[in-house]
């Protein structure tokens, strides 16, 4: 891991820096010996802050992409898929809860626990590859409602059994990250 090559995270980083640095609070903090290292502190929280309601927003619009489908199966009466789409549904739930609302990568200023700042990085990577994910099961739902608009229904198992094993895989590589970060909070 190390250095974050994600360009969205890149980018999200970069904003946060931005709107944190500006104005004259950031003119008059120059001025106080070690506000800087707190100030980069609080762009890198900032930037996780604004990752991860990111990745919050994109699961709930699959989400919706996924109760739009479930109707479709439901109204044409696909019963193997049912049951799957309620825990996919309730897994999604899940999960997005996770993370919108986690810790944002390091204790606050005055802390005991501290994440360096190449740990952090690392987060910051780990998080981006959830990104990924998210995209694949998004990918899956517009194929899978592309055919069920077309009136193809014989691959409605292996679609919904597809997208309920990315959106485990999703929830596994959360708890990772979540136990990593506890390994820095305990």
């Amino acid at each position: 891991m190390g250095k974050i090559t994600d360009p969205i995270a890149k980018r999200i980083r970069k904003k946060a820096a931005k709107d944190i640095k500006g104005g004259f609070f950031g003119k008059i903090t120059h001025y106080i010996p070690g506000w800087h290292g707190y100030q980069e502190k609080e762009e890198r929280r900032a930037a996780d802050k604004v990752l991860r309601e990111f990745m919050a927003d994109q699961l709930r619009l699959v989400k919706q992409d996924l109760e739009k489908l479930q109707t479709m199966v439901v109204d044409y009466n696909l019963e193997n898929t049912w049951e799957t789409f309620d825990r996919m549904l309730a897994l999604t739930d899940k999960i997005e809860s996770a993370i919108r609302y986690a810790d944002y990568g390091y204790a606050a200023w005055g802390s005991k626990e501290k994440i360096n700042e190449r740990e952090l990085d690392q987060v910051y990577e780990f998080d981006a590859t959830l990104i990924d994910d998210i995209g694949d099961i998004n990918d899956v739902v517009e194929e899978f409602t592309g055919d069920m608009n077309q009136g193809k229904f014989d691959d409605a198992w292996p679609y919904t059994h597809r997208m309920y094993t990315i959106m485990q895989r999703l929830e596994e590589k959360w708890k990772q990250r979540e136990g990593y970060m506890k390994g820095y909070q305990d």
